[in-house]
């Protein structure tokens, strides 16, 4: 039994670490530490120079309890599906060990049930237990008519609509099933009229997401489930939708979107000659909707830094609660009686939330929107509750707040971005000594712009390396452009588009007018932007950091701004020497120092892309994948990242074995971003979009372009033999006569040579082109590993072809259950008949076969037994 005094105990502890954690009252640690310590009753009654140590660790304590909760959803993200009982038995052998080992604190106990609580917070979307009429279960690939609700606001896209519709029944051949579960549906189409709520009915082909499988790639997957999305749909015509009946709307919510579609009229009367730049960047800024921004824009911003003002983010929403506060409390103040209860700035706090909440709903309320509001709102409440001065603790409440709620939130970039460059901001702001200086003392001419250019500095350079893993992009003129553009969208463009929705229930015309103001001053911002955007040096592309090297630039900084605060600076700054030493050698003799040859087949889907990094570095990419339209671009999403995470900004040479868009698209992006020296192609025009910029950026960026002529011979780089075998010379002079000489039988056929092994790569060609190949080189294309031609279509890999080659590896690059019904079974066969390994992009994912010049090694990014 436990004694009353033991119970006193307890329940004075509860109460002191309520307080801790609660109101962050440091004035109780003292008592704490007397109460919980180990040791003599002297020890435990130590000087106040043991206790300061302690009370500096918990100043805030938010921030361990922050801390606690990421490191929970982190480890539920790597460590999904384990039991409740098996990650409570560990946390209670922890604590058991720790009071055996006399160190346990009652201050650890919130950390050990934060760290809980984020890890099983995940589990939902790690480790879902989805129901058995959950429509993932029917997903087969075949059409289904589907009836379900519209769940949020379609987007819509000049080509095509994109919405997420909860299904409640799926229905085939005449029976019926009841289902649950969200869709994302894409239609090839725009719609219009389809809203939030409405209950439709469509017929859709039910489809399993898919990744693009290759190492440290975008886990699109992982993305939609943490959005409680587990299948995809595809409906092919605007007709196959109809709508049943509206949905059931609230007062309020039906208010909101009477309102957001009346300022997108708005917008459209203010803009109507512009054929949709300012028009969708200033929808973009009052009502959240993208769909009208041009890619060309996209990039305009980009490459000055300044892509965060298309999005409505913190900046947005903490300018509108600036302007707010400040004109609140200018007339708060005027009143005697407000002044002497000394509420001007409390009063402006209160009613400042909803002019925030106002902007967020107009804005369509999106998870980064409401992120947003919860953060702005919390330091409204802070000024409220007159703690404000604590600001980083303020912040860190926000995080938890935002975490608790939605704790997917923590890998998503806007809340990465939003919160790091706040972070940064004030941490700067109270740690650089010239920075406090401008703070103090009256304001000058000089302090103000002096001042907003620190904080534009210290946003970037808090989010530098957050920037460069996931956009591979830094602009080197970011500081300057921001300090025009911000003020000039944040503080003009956007409060006047406000003023105009204000003035749109009073007056239509007043309304219209003050739209058309802010569309000038945005037109005029928009060409600035795309001045600035021209300069040479404004942006450029990087290789991805890893996270190591992610750390290592944070750790740096903190020396940096406490080199003079504290001792641990110079011996952590020589540790951090010692790492980055470490990570430059690791990465120079990963890219430089290989004497390997390492080709990886990259999943691109329905296409086909090949890396070659042969030994001493230089790398030879024969094509890029590519779908037809190009609206995916396979070169930016896919291969261009693949690249950049293995460190490589250089590729010595393009090779484009024919100009069919699953080769050539992806290539357009790399050509445009990567320093390219060559391209190799057999120069066969195709008369499309594609190709013609292809050839213009091999002119723009004076890249050699090498032809058949000059491929005849082989070429020796770094110990690997290149050889072109196909097609003939003179391909284009008996195209005319030969029918069957077509884009894919002219497919450059290359094979690469390194001492005893060989790779050969042979396009799309087909029956016809194979036969001729046999005949003019049997022996010659004899090789160890075969990318299978055409990607294993039933009118490749002939008997004859393959007696020739005799791979002993044969790797498919094809699309998961793709149209084409590639790899065809009885090509399937045949290799198998002739004893290949094979190996499928659609099963095993990126397939990297290394090679010594000796032996053979080979390693599936995925495994499949089937």
């Amino acid at each position: 039994m436990i004694s009353c005094f033991a119970r006193r105990q307890v329940k004075a502890l509860s109460v002191l670490v309520c307080r801790l954690v609660v109101r962050g009252d440091t004035l109780n640690l003292e008592r704490l530490y007397r109460l919980v310590g180990s040791g003599k009753r002297k020890k435990r009654c130590s000087n106040i120079q043991n206790v300061t140590p302690r009370v500096e660790t918990y100043a805030r304590p938010l921030i361990p309890l922050l801390l606690a909760l990421m490191a929970g959803i982190v480890v539920g993200l790597w460590l999904p599906g384990l039991s409740s009982l098996l990650v409570a038995a560990a946390i209670v052998f922890l604590i058991f060990l720790l009071i055996l080992l006399k160190k346990l604190r009652v201050y650890l106990l919130p950390l050990f049930l934060f760290f809980t609580i984020g890890y099983w917070s995940l589990q939902s979307w790690t480790s879902p237990r989805l129901p058995a009429n959950h429509v993932s279960h029917f997903v087969d690939g075949r059409p289904w008519h589907i009836i379900g609700t519209v769940d949020g606001h379609p987007e819509r896209f000049p080509d095509r609509t994109r919405l997420v519709l909860k299904a409640e029944s799926l229905a085939r051949e005449g029976v019926f099933y009841k289902v649950s579960g969200a869709v994302r549906a894409t239609i090839r189409e725009p719609v219009a009229g389809l809203r939030s709520g409405d209950r439709v009915a469509c017929l859709a082909r039910l489809k399993e997401i898919r990744n693009f499988n290759n190492p440290d790639g975008f886990d699109y997957r992982r993305y939609l489930a943490f959005r409680g999305i587990y299948a995809s749909a595809s409906v092919s015509r605007e007709s196959f939708v109809i709508r049943l009946h509206p949905g059931k709307t609230y007062r309020l919510g039906h208010a909101i979107d009477r309102s957001r579609q009346a300022v997108s009229s708005l917008i459209d009367k203010a803009t109507p000659e512009d054929p949709g730049e300012a028009r969708g960047v200033i929808k973009a800024l009052l009502i959240g909707d993208r769909s009208e921004v041009s890619r060309e824009i996209r990039d305009v911003f980009n490459r000055i830094g300044t892509a965060h003002l298309l999005a409505i983010s913190g900046l947005h929403i903490g300018i509108v609660a600036t302007l707010a506060f400040l004109g609140f409390r200018f007339v708060l103040a005027r009143s005697q009686r407000v002044l002497l209860a000394a509420w001007p700035a409390k009063g402006a706090a209160l009613l400042s939330l909803f002019p925030v909440l106002f902007y967020g709903f107009l804005a369509g309320m999106s998870p980064a929107t409401q992120r947003a509001v919860i953060m702005v709102m919390v330091f409204l409440m802070a000024l409220l509750f007159e703690r404000e001065r604590d600001t980083i603790n303020t912040l860190t409440l926000a995080a938890l707040v935002i975490l608790i709620i939605s704790p997917t939130a923590l890998f998503e970039i806007s809340f990465q971005l939003s919160f790091t460059a706040v972070f940064a901001i004030l941490y700067m702001l109270k740690h650089l000594p010239f920075v406090v200086e401008l703070r103090g003392g009256p304001p000058t001419v000089y302090k103000r712009p002096a001042l907003f250019l620190f904080v534009s500095a210290a946003a970037i350079l808090g989010t530098f390396p957050i920037t460069l893993y996931y956009f591979n992009q830094t602009s080197l003129i970011g500081i300057l452009t921001n300090c025009f553009m911000v003020p000039v969208i944040g503080f003009l463009v956007v409060p006047a588009g406000l003023l105009a929705v204000l003035f749109l229930p009073i007056s239509a015309t007043i309304a219209l007018w003050i739209m058309k103001g802010a569309t000038v001053i945005l037109e005029g911002g928009m060409g600035l932007a795309i001045f600035f955007s021209k300069w040479p040096f404004a942006a450029v592309k990087t290789v991805t950091p890893t996270l190591i090297e992610i750390g290592l630039y944070y750790a740096l900084l903190w020396c940096l701004f406490n080199w003079r605060q504290t001792r641990r600076a110079r011996p952590l700054l020589i540790g951090l020497a010692i790492v980055a030493l470490a990570d430059v050698g690791y990465w120079v003799s990963e890219r430089y120092g290989r004497r390997e040859l390492r080709m990886t087949v990259i999943d691109v889907g329905q296409g086909s892309s090949a890396l070659m990094e042969l030994p001493g570095g230089p790398c030879v990419l024969v094509d890029g994948g590519g779908f037809y339209d190009n609206r995916f671009d396979l070169g930016a999403r896919v291969v261009g990242p693949f690249l950049w995470k293995r460190k490589i900004a250089t590729v010595e040479i393009l090779v484009l074995s024919h100009p069919d868009s699953d080769h050539l698209n992806g290539l357009l992006f790399i050509a445009r971003h990567f320093n390219v020296k060559e391209v190799w192609m057999n120069q066969e025009h195709a008369d499309t979009e594609p190709y013609r910029d292809f050839l213009q950026i091999i002119s723009e960026k004076n890249i050699r372009m090498v032809g058949l002529e000059d491929l005849v011979k082989s070429r020796l780089i770094n110990g690997v033999r290149f050889q072109v075998l196909y097609p003939p010379l003179d391909f284009l002079e008996r195209k005319a006569g030969d029918g069957w000489r077509t884009k894919n039988n002219n497919s450059l056929v290359l094979k690469a040579s390194f001492r005893n092994i060989s790779f050969i790569l042979p396009g799309d060609i087909e029956t016809e082109a194979e036969k001729e190949l046999t005949s003019l080189a049997c022996t010659t294309i004899k090789s160890n590993v075969l990318l299978v031609p055409h990607h294993g279509g039933q009118n490749s890999s002939t008997h004859e072809f393959l007696k020739c080659v005799g791979p002993d590896i044969a790797v498919i690059s094809s699309g998961w259950k793709n149209i084409f019904g590639f790899p065809h079974q009885k090509t399937l066969k045949r290799y198998q008949a002739q004893g290949c390994q094979i190996f499928r992009t659609d099963r095993h994912g990126a397939i990297t076969i290394t090679t010594d010049g000796t032996n053979i090694s080979v390693k599936p990014f995925l495994y499949s037994d089937t």
